[in-house]
């Protein structure tokens, strides 16, 4: 069984070294373009965990308001506000998480290391929300059979205000930091090619090209970082559109407050939405807890693409699954054929995958071809 990934590609360098004496500039530039990737992913995990912290105690503080105002005003619209707020809490939480645990090294107990977490996060929040979301719509339709219920038009409408004023501030928040980090990533992005053209200046004259391990590992990692964000994001812009609908239904009843059934339908509308947004999150989970081959990778065209490899006869016992998303992971079986350095073919099939499905963790088991195969 022989196995590569990204933290071996040191070793490999070492062991090509006797024969490339002239690849050490290359080692060199690795080494140096490595750290300033990890300074990098390092800060950039630094700046988003204060940004998530920020929104964190923001969203704690407007949804305790919420839950008093709501209760005060016997809205059931601002409770569903509120709850979206306890939910969007747990979410920020399970973010701050995954951003730790993502600079965390591996264990001999936890080979894959944490990232599992953030997947039972998520799959929990979903059972939160639709929990919370349930009870909700219950209520809205009992209510509507009792018609003596009084709701606070006035109270709702400013509870739903301060609300609404929080989630600006948290949508300003997260969006700057959206912008900057972007602009990061098109810095970041441009050394890479720089340092892959200095790469292939070095290696050109090369009689045998040795397989070059790929600098997307870190764009990956940086996309997982900014995944975090950006769902923080898009849970804060949903958060604020929540808050309009509930302040426009509390000045309706505010005006008429006989009119009760506006913060019903508002409560049932934003429930049922909350419902439908929530599905693919946790069938996605169920996936990637079942080991579920990833929707990014097809199988069938990375079966035949390894079999059309230089050097390869067979490939069986193909599996495809996720840690977590973004990181994938594959194990199979590799025939190769008579005469073959399986050295060649594990940096090809290496190369392929990373490069064509993104697949940094890679496991080969390199079987020959039979005997009676070969005379054939």
């Amino acid at each position: 069984m022989e196995e590569i990934h990204n933290e071996d590609v040191q070793e490999m360098r070492n062991n090509e070294l006797p024969q490339a004496h002239h690849l050490l500039p290359c080692n060199s530039i690795c080494s140096f373009s490595n750290t300033e990737r990890h300074l990098a992913e390092s800060s950039n995990r630094t700046s988003s965990a204060k940004k998530l912290w920020v929104i964190l105690i923001l969203s704690v503080l407007a949804m305790v308001v919420e839950i008093i105002g709501g209760i005060l005003a016997n809205s059931l619209a601002v409770f569903t506000d509120a709850s979206h707020l306890l939910v969007d809490t747990f979410g920020f939480s399970i973010s701050l998480y995954s951003l730790r645990v993502s600079g965390r090294v591996t264990t001999p107990e936890h080979s894959f290391g944490f990232q599992r977490g953030e997947v039972l996060g998520s799959l929990l929040n979903v059972v939160l929300i639709w929990g919370v979301s349930l009870v909700l719509i219950y209520r809205a339709v009992e209510r509507i059979f009792h018609k003596n219920v009084e709701v606070n038009g006035r109270l709702m409408f400013a509870t739903a205000a301060f609300g609404f004023l929080i989630n600006l501030v948290s949508v300003w928040v997260l969006g700057h930091h959206h912008h900057h980090d972007h602009d990061h990533h098109r810095r970041t992005h441009n050394l890479d090619d720089e340092h892959n053209q200095e790469l292939q200046v070095l290696n050109r004259d090369e009689s045998r090209p040795m397989p070059i391990p790929s600098t997307s590992s870190s764009a990956g990692e940086r996309k997982t970082t900014n995944m975090s964000v950006d769902a923080a994001y898009v849970h804060t812009i949903c958060d604020l559109i929540q808050s309009i609908g509930v302040m426009i239904a509390g000045g309706i009843m505010w005006w008429k407050p006989k009119w009760f059934l506006v913060d019903l339908a508002c409560t049932l509308i934003f429930s049922v939405i909350s419902l439908y947004t929530t599905i693919k999150i946790g069938r996605e989970a169920v996936w990637i807890l079942m080991e579920k081959v990833p929707h990014e990778v097809n199988i069938a065209i990375l079966k035949n693409g390894l079999k059309d490899i230089r050097g390869v006869h067979d490939v069986h016992d193909l599996h495809v699954w996720s840690i977590t998303t973004g990181r994938i992971v594959l194990a199979c079986h590799v025939v190769v054929e008579p005469g073959v350095d399986p050295s060649d073919v594990l940096g090809r099939v290496r190369e392929f995958c990373l490069t064509t499905f993104n697949i940094h963790h890679i496991t080969i088991q390199i079987e020959h071809l039979p005997h009676q195969s070969m005379v054939m």
